[in-house]
């Protein structure tokens, strides 16, 4: 087992945005933009990477603390005038448009919000990008916590969920790394589904992979009924509940790809021993599920962190 390293009163962690933001701008930012944007650039900086091809960040909330400023402020005017910043600043592209603005990169910029999905539909894009022919795309998901806004214990049917912030950043490449890069084989999200296990079968199948070639299986889900499932065909031992380290949030299956790139640059785990593929089950929303395949096997797509 594994201790969880979150409870209630736990706080973001967060760097000196300082070093990655310049005064004037960090003043006017959100969290969410805030921390989207520092950790955007120390992938960059990590990845010795000076602009990337494209930026596409998936969120599934966007900058939901500006948001309801905005609505709160609509209210107040009465119908009067309203600033254009408050609704400049409280759109779901604000992220991915703030990191474009900060390096003058006028790729092409993309924002998905797909609920739960949101950051799978990012790094399917990105992958498509990949193959069409750009070399390096700057991808990630980030949301933050705002729960008065969007409910989301009532819509994940779970009153006990810890509601947190995150964000999540990588360069996708087609261009063969040294060092910890690690092969990104596939990516998929499916929504409105009504059986999870069987539709993971068929994308596992898909890329010539069977369960047993599954080192560990990075899970999150709100309807607990299900892991009896998921234990019983993959093993509790290969099993872990990211949501342990990161708490929920819509986009947090990319801090769990994260976890898996760590995990499979560092082998041996500590627990789970040599990990050489790793499958994110993301079934946050019971008829939602995203699913990343990662490996050291196949010498397709790479992630550099």
């Amino acid at each position: 087992m594994v201790k969880k390293d979150i409870d209630p009163s736990s706080v973001l962690l967060t760097p000196d945005y300082a070093e990655f933001i310049p005064a004037m701008e960090r003043r006017r930012m959100s969290q969410v933009q805030k921390m989207s944007i520092a950790c955007a650039m120390d992938c960059l900086h990590q990845s010795t990477i000076a602009q990337p091809d494209a930026i596409i960040v998936g969120t599934s909330m966007g900058c939901s603390i500006n948001i309801k400023n905005f609505l709160d402020k609509i209210l107040e005017a009465n119908n009067g005038p309203l600033s254009p910043t408050s609704f400049i600043v409280s759109t779901h592209n604000t992220v991915a448009g703030q990191i474009a603005l900060l390096m003058k990169n006028h790729g092409y910029n993309m924002t998905y919000t797909q609920n739960s999905l949101s950051f799978e539909q990012s790094l399917g894009d990105a992958m498509l990008c990949c193959a069409e022919g750009l070399k390096n795309v700057l991808v990630g998901g980030a949301d933050e916590e705002e729960d008065s806004l969007y409910n989301m214990r009532e819509r994940l049917k779970n009153d006990k969920v810890l509601l947190t912030s995150g964000a999540s950043f990588f360069i996708l490449s087609n261009i063969r790394r040294q060092g910890n890069a690690i092969n990104l084989i596939d990516v998929g999200s499916f929504g409105l589904i009504k059986n999870t296990l069987e539709t993971s079968l068929d994308f596992l199948k898909a890329n010539n992979t069977t369960d047993l070639e599954i080192d560990m299986v990075l899970y999150a889900m709100s309807e607990k009924s299900k892991l009896n499932e998921l234990t019983s065909f993959f093993g509790a031992e290969r099993l872990f509940d990211y949501q342990e380290i990161t708490g929920t949030y819509y986009t947090n299956s990319a801090f769990a790809m994260n976890y898996a790139v760590d995990i499979l640059s560092n082998r041996p785990h500590p627990i789970f021993g040599e990990v050489k593929t790793v499958l994110v089950y993301n079934n946050l929303i019971p008829e939602n599920l995203g699913l990343i395949l990662l490996g050291t096997k196949n010498e397709q797509d790479e992630i550099a962190q």
